[in-house]
């Protein structure tokens, strides 16, 4: 009992540290992302605003591509969360 106790803790340990590493990886990279970037809109930029100067061409902010991750909780998955079943009134 006490052996498969410990090797269902050292299981969850190798998840958690796996999702640790998937953490810090992500981190690093907004990091190395913003150290690149540069405020927008430029000061120029907001000059010419004010001024009533529409500027179509913006200058690049040097964050390179936006990248947006999402993630879906799907019933029944991992956690488990049950959804409500809709039935029609008529």
């Amino acid at each position: 009992m006490v052996k498969a106790n410990q090797s269902a803790t050292q299981a969850i340990r190798k998840l958690y540290d796996e999702q640790r590493e998937e953490i810090a990886k992500a981190n690093e990279e907004v990091m190395a992302r913003l150290e690149r970037s540069r405020p927008t809109p430029t000061q120029e930029e907001n000059d010419l605003a004010k001024l009533g100067i529409h500027v179509d061409e913006k200058a690049d902010d040097g964050s390179g591509e936006n990248v947006i991750v999402e993630k879906a909780a799907v019933a029944g998955g991992h956690y488990g969360y049950k959804t409500k079943q809709a039935k029609s009134s008529s």
